[in-house]
């Protein structure tokens, strides 16, 4: 297997690099595959952090994150839409109550005359789209109505042209698909809207797989400290400057879980498992008495690591860089996103403790 090393500059302070597996690395969205091996795709996925991604605002993003997520990932569960939908509200809003230049408003920045369609009370008192709870829900109607409506309508299932619907209107994205075919990354969109899903894309990466991208920052993006930023400010403000750039990417018109109708009641529907995962048990070896961000974290397999066409005998050890993440360590182990440390909960990345005391670990094996 052809090992690809990717290596671009960014800022001029430090060196950024990804190793890409051609045969491994997956990136998705609603399980639509973004095929990272690429040079170009990974190039330009590169390019957002390169360019776009603030040193002091990552940290923000991942506490507002922490602080509203279990509200609009229950909203999705319920509704029956993919979850990472969830990461649209952080690219529309930054996860505030703001109101942009035209009025859209709220977590979701819905506009005036949709939030009138969607049942939201607007008025001088009251105004429902800064209520994340009626906003997430009514957003999760206005998801699910377009990607209907484009599936009915163009015979495709498509959460990619959703979003697109949902950042520039259905009738303008309906047009578009008429003119342009089903493409989205293809289509000669306005310049907002045809970076919108690479935006998406771009933060669902360093959210859930931030140990990925740790090593090539060079430091610990999530930590806010003077020690750890290279940026000459940590304004509380920061947050209100994100301006993800945008990557383009082929799509596999594979869809993840949706919904088979929509009523006023939003049935939820069962949600649709788009891979397999097994758990494999190891053991930590080493002393950490006094673990720092960045340092090598070795583990030895109890048991056989198979991932695609690489395998790891019972007994022998693995190791990777470690980070401190929401009070855990999270390991890049060498597999992108086909292994994953776990605790014995299955929760992801262990505590500190675990790691001194040398607890036995899972690794969820996605491939």
């Amino acid at each position: 297997m052809k090992l690809k090393t990717l290596i671009i500059s960014v800022g001029c302070s430090f060196i950024f690099s990804i190793s890409l597996h051609a045969s491994e690395h997956e990136v998705t969205f609603c399980g639509e595959k973004i095929p990272v091996a690429d040079r170009f795709v990974a190039d330009k996925l590169m390019g957002i952090i390169k360019k776009q991604m603030n040193y002091s605002i990552v940290a923000q993003l991942r506490q507002k994150e922490n602080e509203y997520m279990k509200t609009i990932e229950y909203y999705l569960m319920k509704t029956g839409l993919p979850e990472d939908i969830k990461y649209v509200a952080i690219v529309e809003s930054g996860l505030r109550n703001v109101v942009s230049p035209v009025g859209a408003a709220g977590f979701w920045q819905i506009m005036k005359p949709t939030a009138g369609d969607l049942n939201l009370i607007v008025n001088g008192a009251v105004d429902d789209r800064n209520d994340i709870n009626k906003a997430t829900y009514a957003a999760c109607k206005l998801f699910a109505s377009y990607y209907l409506k484009i599936r009915k309508d163009f015979r495709i299932s498509s959460w990619v042209l959703t979003a697109a619907a949902y950042n520039n209107g259905i009738g303008n994205i309906s047009n578009a698909i008429k003119r342009q075919g089903k493409n989205y990354f293809e289509m000669n969109l306005n310049k907002e809207t045809a970076e919108y899903v690479y935006k998406i894309i771009a933060i669902k990466e360093l959210l859930e797989y931030p140990e990925l991208y740790m090593q090539g920052f060079g430091y610990n993006i999530f930590t806010t400290t003077k020690s750890n930023t290279p940026s000459k400010t940590n304004s509380k403000n920061d947050i209100e400057k994100l301006n993800l750039g945008g990557m383009t990417v082929k799509v596999d018109e594979t869809d993840g879980a949706h919904p088979e109708t929509l009523d006023k009641k939003m049935t939820p529907i069962k949600e649709v498992i788009t891979g397999k995962e097994k758990f494999i048990n190891a053991a930590i070896a080493g002393k950490y008495k006094k673990f720092k961000d960045g340092s090598i974290i070795s583990f030895i397999l109890n048991e056989d690591l198979q991932v695609a066409n690489r395998f790891t005998s019972k007994d022998m050890v693995i190791q990777g860089r470690g980070w401190i993440i929401d009070d855990r360590i999270v390991v890049d182990l060498g597999y992108d996103h086909y292994v994953v440390l776990m605790d014995s909960k299955k929760e992801k990345g262990i505590a500190l403790n675990s790691l001194k005391n040398k607890e036995d670990v899972l690794l969820k094996v996605l491939k």
